[in-house]
């Protein structure tokens, strides 16, 4: 979905770790036990295909010392590991909590009570039809009326979580887009999808009125919990998926200079055979 944000990572972690010490500690140590576990099936796998085994006395310690290089290497991808699942988890499990408080920097005034929602689809309504222009059958975007919208009324207080903070101006754009969507989802049998008409919004607003606040509430802070997950996971994937290549490139070392010790030492047996 996006390139890896290593400086809001590093920032984040840290939040976590200071926030939820247990969690971290628990992913960390059972990442840390599985990564002992490998560590003993790789060496096994090698000492059976006679991987760390060498003719020639010196080279032959030399390779051993792939044993303890495995263990070292695997502790410190396991820890790695943990880490990040620990935080995914953590973020995980705030993940409503965090987007209500984005809900509650950015929308919350607008559903409070009966008059505030007036006052919003009448704001709302007034910039649809200045995207609209002269035709009301034309389609406009609901981000293209968000982003009208917040450039008209500067939407988002700043909060007062940092970790809230850093998520809601990093996609405040998307996140007003997903309070209009959340909004008009909310009504019964409605399915707004990327964009509607001035009369499609017009009809829809009207119904908006005599909507639950608690219900709009709801709808709007699922949509941006959703948004929180999506990025979250998208991140976590791309950041586990890069650990694990480097892993695997790291373990294939002793079976390519496996591969090319056998290599050689047929090449000296064959060169051996000839001039004999």
């Amino acid at each position: 979905m996006q390139n890896i944000d290593w400086e809001t990572i590093y920032s984040v972690v840290l939040y976590v770790i200071k926030n939820y010490p247990f969690k971290i500690i628990l992913y960390s140590t059972i990442f840390l036990v599985l990564g002992f576990v490998v560590s003993l099936i790789l060496i096994l796998v090698l000492r059976k295909y006679k991987v760390i085994s060498r003719e020639q006395k010196y080279y032959n310690w030399f390779v051993k010392l792939y044993i303890p290089t495995i263990f070292v290497i695997n502790i410190i991808f396991s820890l790695k590991i943990g880490l990040f699942f620990g935080v995914y988890e953590a973020l995980k499990k705030d993940s409503y909590a965090i987007s209500e408080q984005v809900y509650d920097s950015s929308a919350q005034y607008i559903f409070k009570d009966k008059n505030s929602r007036i006052e919003f689809i009448k704001d709302v309504k007034v910039i649809v039809s200045e995207l609209s222009q002269n035709n009301k059958n034309v389609k406009i975007q609901i981000v293209d009326i968000a982003k009208a919208y917040d450039t008209k009324h500067n939407v988002v207080d700043k909060p007062k979580n940092w970790l809230v903070s850093l998520f809601a101006d990093k996609y405040g754009d998307r996140i007003h887009t997903l309070v209009l969507y959340g909004m008009l989802n909310s009504i019964p049998h409605a399915d707004v999808t990327k964009d509607l008409s001035y009369e499609e919004f017009d009809n829809l607003t009207q119904k908006l009125l005599q909507l639950n606040p608690d219900d709009l509430e709801k709808s709007v802070v699922e949509k941006i919990q959703n948004l929180f997950l999506m990025v979250l996971k998208s991140q976590f994937k791309t950041i586990v998926k890069g650990i694990l290549i480097i892993w695997g490139l790291l373990m294939l070392i002793p079976w390519i200079e496996f591969g090319i010790y056998k290599y050689v030492m047929k090449r000296r047996i064959k060169n051996k055979t000839i001039n004999e």
